[in-house]
């Protein structure tokens, strides 16, 4: 029972920061960065830095537990969440240049949202808007939807 708990709340947590994404909850609001992203992915081991290869890399299926890791449009970003069980894990790339610009950590828990890497000057949240986050291909069937039909997004 205690596994299925928090199983529960990892859903919850995505499904509210589903609902702020797509209604936009924070708008205009400017996070604090705790690290610059070289600092922060130093050895490129837990960042992706490119949306080109977030498209396509498998390594960040297994980060997302218990479900698939989820892709949106968001404003002027291409955005990758990542469900931690309590908390989300949000890879903000810029639409323009395909870099990896902010990560930012919403906390289902404790109710807070902090970014751990982005500019020096504070990243922005974006306001989301238009259709809703889907999961990435790659991590449901073993990138068949990605070989097969580009990488299945609507960007």
């Amino acid at each position: 029972m205690i596994g299925s708990c928090g199983r529960m709340r990892g859903w919850m947590t995505v499904w509210s920061a589903l609902v702020c994404l797509q209604a936009g909850c924070s708008k205009s609001e400017t996070l604090t960065c705790s690290a610059s992203i070289a600092d922060a992915c130093g050895g490129g081991t837990n960042c992706v830095s490119t949306w080109d290869e977030a498209r396509i890399n498998t390594r960040i299926c297994a980060r997302s537990v218990p479900t698939p890791p989820l892709r949106a449009a968001c404003g002027g970003y291409h955005v990758i969440t990542i469900d931690l069980v309590d908390a989300n894990r949000s890879d903000y790339y810029d639409a323009a240049t395909g870099r990896l610009v902010a990560i930012v950590i919403a906390n289902g828990f404790t109710g807070t949202t902090t970014c751990v890497a982005g500019p020096a000057g504070g990243f922005t949240l974006p306001t989301c808007t238009g259709s809703i986050s889907e999961p990435l291909p790659q991590c449901l069937d073993g990138g068949a939807d990605a070989i097969a039909g580009g990488d299945g997004a609507t960007d």
